[in-house]
């Protein structure tokens, strides 16, 4: 009888801790594989090499070269109007203008500072008004290259009727064999995974982080 109840409750044992590694194993395999794809799509993005007129181009400020690619698209005639979404409010043209520094010529009539956005989901908003206004139909979104999944999650979702067409930049010395780049890449890996988990259970969510779970952060601490 000892023998019987011992039998059971090593079989029970193992049945419980086999569930416990499927329980654990399964996520961090998939949060492995995610981050390796993840990291491997941002360090081969590259800008598309399709010379096509595009209706306009949105810039999200925040990282090195950015504007001036939007800048450059547009003295190039790749594109007709240009975005810069998040825009400082004592930055002007004329300032944007200097910084580039190029001698060839941006027609500033077709620039648009944009100075209401002040994270991701604000460079949508700002982005969805101007699309509107402008009635256009394809775009290229510019930003960094580790940004990019992140902003197209947060573009298509408010701006589903429009082609978004990613022109990924490389920031500089943002190279895997930096420390820079892992630091970056593995926030902006958590950062993409928490905005997949708001779009999917708060889809109408227009706060970077819910205020349940903000909540509950603060509870936590």
């Amino acid at each position: 009888m000892k023998c019987r109840k011992e039998t059971g409750m090593i079989t029970l044992f193992k049945k419980f801790l086999t569930i416990l590694l499927i329980t654990i194993t399964i996520p961090l395999l998939l949060w492995g594989l995610g981050f390796i794809i993840f990291t491997a799509s941002i360090y081969y993005m590259d800008e598309p090499h399709n010379t096509d007129k595009v209706d306009g181009a949105i810039v999200l400020t925040g990282g090195t070269n950015r504007v001036s690619k939007g800048l450059d698209l547009l003295a190039d005639g790749r594109i007709s109007s240009l975005l810069v979404s998040g825009v400082h409010k004592d930055v002007d043209i004329k300032d944007i203008m200097t910084l580039w520094g190029k001698t060839k010529n941006a027609p500033t009539c077709c620039i648009t500072l944009g100075r209401e956005a002040g994270n991701t989901i604000g460079n949508a908003t700002e982005a969805k008004k101007w699309i509107d206004h402008e009635q256009l139909k394809k775009v290229y979104i510019i930003t960094a290259n580790y940004h990019m999944p992140r902003a197209l999650l947060e573009f298509n979702r408010q701006i589903p009727g429009v082609r978004m067409i990613p022109f990924p930049v490389q920031p500089e010395n943002f190279d895997p064999r930096q420390s820079i780049f892992w630091r970056t890449d593995f926030v902006e890996y958590h950062k993409m995974l928490l905005t997949i988990y708001r779009i999917l259970v708060y889809p109408h969510e227009t706060k970077a982080l819910p205020d349940s779970m903000n909540d509950a952060l603060r509870k936590s601490k």
